[in-house]
């Protein structure tokens, strides 16, 4: 509101307050005139009074006016409040939807590669894959309404994806899983492992002569669901730092669901790559 409203709701309520409060004061004074009429005393006090009354009226009105105000301002603050949270979750909700779009294609861009690469050296095997990525992304896709969804759930959607990766490199890939039955039924965000393996099959099968293995282990503790996720890489292929989403994207997911840094640790030594992810119920 500028200076110039400011001035005119003063003198409005000036003016306003100034009628509302005379119209009492003299219908107040000619009422109890008329009623106490014999007694000249009193008629003499409510003439004297007249002034402070005035004065008392204003003061009334102005804080009637100030109530309000304040009420109105809380209630416009309150609605401030509630349209700046839903902002909020708008906002986290498409970062959110952008961040899982981002899976997608870049899972889909690796597969379609891993086919190509299969096609003129072994067609069988390519066409096993492409049946396989079908069933991954019908999959997936299903799947892509929920936000979150079981840890059962998800590894049955990295099962998918890894027998995809296996007709590509055979028994150069072994997959190890050791997970708890008190944590297949706990919810994590869909979607939330699947690039911590095409981490582990870029930088530790692909780029690797012998046998990578990769291991899932899983347990419950101090209601955190703690997610290891390891594989082992040639000494002479160290993981470098790419331009893909990866690591990144998990982070920043994590984040905006839990609203804390530190749910993922990463452990790398020569030979072993970890990535561990705690996901609070």
């Amino acid at each position: 509101i500028s200076d110039q409203s400011y001035h005119l709701i003063l003198a409005d309520h000036l003016v306003t307050g100034g009628v509302i409060v005379l119209m009492w004061l003299f219908g107040g004074y000619y009422l109890l005139k008329t009623i106490f009429a014999d007694n000249v005393a009193y008629c003499d006090f409510l003439g004297l009074s007249l002034p402070w009354r005035f004065v008392y009226g204003i003061l009334l009105y102005a804080l009637i006016v100030m109530i309000y105000y304040l009420i109105n301002y809380y209630k416009n603050y309150q609605e401030k409040l509630l349209k700046e949270s839903e902002l909020k979750q708008v906002v986290q909700e498409s970062e959110l939807n952008l961040l899982k779009a981002q899976i997608n294609p870049h899972f889909l861009f690796n597969s379609l590669n891993s086919i190509n690469s299969l096609i003129f050296s072994d067609p069988e095997k390519a066409q096993e894959m492409v049946v396989g990525l079908s069933d991954f992304l019908r999959y997936t896709v299903r799947r892509d309404e929920n936000e979150h969804i079981s840890l059962k759930d998800e590894l049955e959607n990295i099962r998918k994806y890894l027998a995809i990766e296996k007709i590509r490199f055979g028994s150069r890939l072994v997959i190890e899983e050791a997970v708890e039955d008190a944590c297949l039924e706990r919810k994590i965000p869909n979607l939330i492992l699947q690039p911590i393996y095409e981490n582990a099959i870029k930088h530790g099968v692909n780029e690797s002569t012998d046998t990578v293995t990769i291991t899932t282990d899983c347990s419950f503790e101090n209601d955190e669901l703690i997610i290891m996720i390891s594989n082992n890489y040639s000494m002479g292929n160290l993981y470098k730092k790419g331009k893909g989403i990866g690591i990144d994207n998990i982070r920043k997911r994590l984040m905006l669901h839990y609203k804390r840094t530190d749910l993922l640790e990463i452990e790398k030594s020569s030979y072993h790559f970890r990535v561990i992810l705690k996901i609070p119920q």
